[in-house]
């Protein structure tokens, strides 16, 4: 790919495209084009031509992934490399983004060399395929196709069809894998049970209960077909001792004999069988019974695995909240001051540059974990606000000058009207942070060009701040709008947003409301006022 091709970053985080420009830069890219969200990077993208897209996933009013289904639905750009630029790490994201035809996905945070590294595999410089650079094994490399602009050329995305690193296979795959251990000492039996089951799974025979209980715990074994009537040790024998033992107890047993009396079906059930076949089983209904369990014991390991997961998570977050509150502060403490130390300095302008961009992300950092500590202490009913008045005017035109500059783009307008000297009682950065968040939701909900209505009304012993802007909230939100966890699909939504806007006003003696209809939704936030 030529040097001047081009290329488009979209992030909803300014220091993000900042990095990224910078690092294409330095590899000689000079045609570099950004965008805050998928809208954006589509409307560009209809007047400009593009070469490579690096998108983000969860982005405001279009997420990546909803650009990269338009892009591969368009002709223009179906053939159009895009590397998903992401903190989504989870096995259901990464597919979701390589069925719908990413070329490489980079998981945040990441090295200057191994984006690098990915990007240029991804675009041929490096003799990688394209899915090689997502993390899936790949063929051989398509021809490169011209484009109908003239552009320089660019590589055919390909589908994924091999497995994918961390990623879990779908059911009926894993079943075609499984083991089944066919235990019988009459070996015409065996030959039998193995030539009908043989095309379906791997198979493992033993001629005794002993060497049976050998191969359970030589091999992983999946599900295991017993007799009964066996010299020596018989299958009642057997499986009492594989159920006994922690490494056999969750393979499934079957017994399969001629023993059909009622006592002795339900004599094996009760040591732990999962069914009783009696012999001479038919072929068909025997591989039903197996599929059948086979598939509820990958559905039971499956489920196993999701709890152990849940606890370690619980665990994870334990230590996670501990070393937000102790650990992480400090070190970002440390990285912001040197950032204003080298700021106060003589520096070039492209240090300067940098030195500004980790003083932002340190206080960026600094405000979310203080942010995520308050409403931990919130919702244990820990935290003591220190409630004092102050002029909620000022801090209303700081947070609208703020959002506009942010929403430069979309040239969203904030109007607000209130009377001079408006005092409220509360507690200042965090009404400053609430309002910050009730603003760029209120934004974030509007149309291009659109303008928020605010208005402050002082009451008897409360102020109302009414935030209103135009577009309305879905029917299945409204019932459940400052619910925790709830959102109504947005890209990177995570339904903390107006949940955390009510918690903070209630900890300070206020509530927060919602009304929607006639094109509009109305937020008003009550506090107490002095």
């Amino acid at each position: 790919m030529h040097k001047s091709s081009a290329i488009l970053i979209v992030d909803d985080y300014l220091l993000i495209r900042t990095a990224v420009r910078q690092v294409l830069t330095e590899l000689g890219f000079v045609n570099i084009f950004q965008a805050d969200n998928g809208k954006t990077a589509q409307d560009l993208m209809r007047k400009q031509p593009i070469d490579v897209v690096i998108g983000d996933w969860g982005m405001p009013v279009m997420s990546g992934l909803d650009l990269l289904h338009w892009m591969r639905r368009d002709a223009r750009h179906a053939q159009t490399p895009f590397m998903m630029l992401t903190a989504e790490a989870n096995p259901a994201s990464v597919r979701s983004a390589l069925q719908a035809g990413v070329n490489a996905y980079m998981i945040k945070p990441f090295t200057v060399h191994s984006f690098a590294s990915k990007f240029m595999a991804m675009i041929g410089t490096v003799g990688d395929h394209p899915a090689a650079a997502a993390g899936v094994a790949a063929g051989p490399v398509p021809a490169p196709e011209p484009r109908a602009d003239n552009a320089p050329p660019v590589l055919k995305p390909t589908p994924v069809q091999a497995d994918v690193i961390g990623l879990q296979a779908p059911l009926a795959e894993r079943l075609k894998r499984c083991t089944v251990l066919i235990v019988d000492d009459v070996p015409t039996n065996i030959e039998v049970l193995a030539g009908a089951l043989k095309d379906e799974y791997a198979i493992k025979v033993a001629i005794s209960g002993r060497k049976a209980l050998e191969i359970a715990h030589a091999f992983p074994i999946d599900l295991i077909l017993l007799d009964i009537m066996m010299p020596g040790m018989d299958g009642f024998e057997t499986c009492r001792e594989l159920k006994a033992d922690p490494k056999t107890a969750h393979v499934p047993v079957i017994f399969l004999s001629a023993k059909d009396a009622v006592d002795d079906i339900v004599g094996g059930l009760r040591l732990g069988a999962v069914d009783y076949v009696s012999k001479p089983a038919d072929p068909t209904i025997l591989k039903a019974r197996i599929a059948t369990h086979l598939a509820l014991a990958t559905a039971m390991g499956d489920l196993k695995r999701q709890n152990d997961l849940l606890i370690e998570n619980a665990h994870l977050r334990e230590d996670v909240e501990r070393m937000t509150r102790h650990d992480l502060k400090s070190p970002i403490a440390v990285t912001l001051h040197a950032s204003q130390a080298l700021l106060g300095s003589e520096l070039p302008g492209p240090q300067r540059e940098h030195a500004h961009m980790i003083e932002m992300a340190a206080n960026h950092a600094l405000d979310m974990i203080n942010r995520t500590l308050d409403i931990h202490k919130m919702e244990k009913g820990e935290y003591q606000p220190a409630l004092q008045p102050f002029d909620i005017r000022d801090l209303l035109a700081r947070v609208a000058r703020q959002t506009e500059l942010a929403f430069t783009d979309r040239r969203v307008a904030i109007r607000f009207a209130a009377p001079a000297a408006t005092f409220c009682l509360g507690e200042s950065l965090l009404c400053y942070s609430m309002f910050t968040n009730a603003f760029k939701n209120a934004a974030e909900a509007s149309p291009p060009g659109a303008t928020i209505e605010v208005d402050v009304a002082p009451g008897r012993g409360s102020l109302h701040v009414v935030i209103d802007n135009e577009g309305e909230v879905p029917l299945t939100m409204r019932g459940r709008f400052f619910d925790k966890y709830a959102t109504a699909g947005k890209a990177g939504g995570t339904g903390l947003g107006t949940y955390s806007i009510r918690l903070m006003a209630a900890v300070q003696g206020g509530d927060a409301a919602m009304e929607t209809g006639d094109g509009h939704t109305r937020l008003t936030i009550t506090l107490p006022c002095v």
